[in-house]
């Protein structure tokens, strides 16, 4: 088969499915309305069963063209071209024994120019005109007589070729047009570095690019016409995101996903889902965008345990020289207490300085230790206003000789429900308002306001204290950093591990008229 002939079988329409079931259907009527019509005009003919013989085949390849499209949603280019020729057929037929040139049946010629136009293109519809112009011509010259003026016998010839050609013109430039958007849309989608996926409201993949068939694994030419579910293979039983999308009418961002590409590979993709409606609303198919995600994925691996190895040294760095302080002091006291073992009193208080600083050790050890254990809580339903109340309650005792100390709450909207492990949850309260109490040195007011956001509630800590300079901002959470005299610098360290692991951000800010604010934010808990 050489390239010409390739070209006129290639098929070229790129359409809607929804117009070849329409032009189908619309066939088998008009080819039932004109059978009977020919059948009525030719009663007592001599070619009545070649006539009927013609609008049966017309018929059953009519049946067999909707048949073919219904089991592979496509029609081949040969079965469109038998197609034609059968309707040309039953059209030039029908035309001769209804009078030829002045037939009233003439206009379905432009019918059959239209379809081969817009089926299968330009070529093919200037290919069925000339066809067409042709049969007129011979019924034009067997049918001239006298009783005809010349003139307008062939100026009527003339109009209808060039009705047949505009119809060609018209219906093969649609099909151009058509098809030149449908193959920009293509080399786009084959030219981007994300795999494109299109699928009908069924699941069925209608378009596919080559980089999904490049990260999926698959062959661009058999992608086509499958369920999504054998080509997007979740690992693990998972169900298919893309049938999710489309089940339960919701779209999916930045998902990420599993996929089996092979017997024993696999890769991570992330995929973004968005449905297509109709001018009614109604979905009409789904677009999935995804790119793989493997190597970032390995990326993001070796880079937390770069972090976590950071971390770790930075960790051992500050451990070692808080302990260093104290190991100091007690090796001091110990070298004084054996050159002054025999005055009591020295060596009460060289003893009472190293069980002070064994203590400062351990606390430090034990501080160090509740950082670097992952927070694991219970999942309860906690009313935060009573975990405030009974912080508030616990300082008032512990401050109850600071007479300028006022400790409020503010709750007004609440109850201000999440899900959490209360101990914890008060472990962080309880530290962040003694901050808060020493950083006023007891003295000052401490407003503990509760608000709810979207999907979220705050919880603000607001003191008078001197605050914190901007410089020193970013290091409050840092492990063993601190401003005290005394203390290890681990409190607000184990606050953040802490709030973090119930998926929620903790900060601190300047207040305007002086002062500190720390603000911690928990998911709400559903009603």
């Amino acid at each position: 088969m050489n390239f010409s002939t390739a070209r006129l079988l290639r098929p070229s329409y790129d359409g809607p499915n929804s117009w070849l079931w329409f032009v189908g259907t619309a066939r088998i009527a008009v080819v039932i309305i004109v059978a009977v019509g020919a059948h009525l005009i030719a009663q007592g003919r001599q070619f009545g069963f070649f006539l009927a013989a013609i609008y049966l085949a017309a018929l059953a390849s009519s049946l067999w063209y909707l048949i073919t499209l219904r089991k592979h949603d496509t029609v081949p280019a040969r079965l469109t071209w038998m197609q034609l020729l059968v309707d040309f057929a039953v059209v030039a037929a029908t035309v001769s024994i209804t009078g030829g040139h002045d037939s009233f049946l003439t206009p379905l010629l432009v019918i059959v120019i239209l379809e081969a136009g817009v089926l299968m293109g330009l070529v093919q519809g200037f290919m069925f005109a000339c066809l067409s112009t042709m049969f007129m011509l011979f019924h034009f010259m067997v049918g001239t007589t006298l009783a005809y003026d010349p003139v307008m016998h062939w100026y009527n010839f003339l109009i209808q070729g060039i009705a047949f050609f505009f119809t060609a013109f018209i219906s093969g430039y649609w099909n151009q047009r058509v098809s030149g958007m449908k193959q920009f849309q293509r080399e786009i989608l084959d030219n981007m570095n994300s795999g494109f996926l299109i699928t009908d409201p069924k699941g069925i993949v209608i378009a596919v690019n080559k980089m999904a068939c490049q990260i999926l694994n698959l062959v661009e030419g058999n992608v086509a016409g499958r369920h999504v579910d054998g080509i997007m293979r979740a690992d693990s039983g998972v169900e298919c995101p893309v049938t999710t999308a489309l089940r339960a009418n919701k779209d999916f961002s930045s998902y990420e996903l599993i996929v089996r590409t092979g017997p024993e590979e696999t890769k991570l993709i992330g995929l973004s889902t968005s449905r297509i409606r109709n001018a009614r609303g109604h979905i009409t198919g789904l677009i999935t965008s995804f790119t793989d995600l493997t190597e970032m994925a390995q990326m993001r691996k070796e880079l937390q345990q770069q972090d976590r190895l950071a971390v770790v040294g930075e960790l051992a760095a500050g451990l070692a020289h808080e302990i260093r302080n104290p190991v100091a002091s007690i090796r001091g006291a110990l070298d004084e207490l054996q050159q002054n073992i025999a005055s009591p009193a020295m060596a009460k208080r060289l003893a009472s300085i190293g069980v002070r600083e064994a203590d400062h050790l351990n606390e430090i050890v034990s501080s160090f230790l509740a950082y670097a254990r992952n927070p694991v809580h219970r999942h309860e339903r906690l009313v935060l206003t009573r975990i405030a109340n009974d912080v508030k309650e616990h300082l008032e005792r512990k401050y109850q000789q600071a007479r300028l100390l006022v400790i409020e709450i503010l709750a007004e909207d609440g109850p201000y429900v999440v899900t959490g492990d209360s101990t914890q949850i008060r472990q962080v309260f309880s530290n962040i308002a003694q901050n808060a109490v020493e950083s006023m040195h007891e003295r000052g007011r401490l407003i503990i306001a509760l608000s709810k956001g979207r999907g979220f509630v705050e919880i603000r800590f607001d003191d008078e204290g001197p605050g914190i300079a901007p410089d020193k901002v970013a290091r409050i959470f840092e492990p063993f950093y601190t401003e005290k005299e005394s203390g290890v610098g681990m409190g607000l360290a184990i606050c953040m591990r802490i709030i973090t692991a119930h998926d929620g951000t903790i900060r601190v800010a300047s207040r305007p008229g002086g002062g500190t604010s720390m603000i911690v934010r928990l998911p709400a808990a559903e009603e």
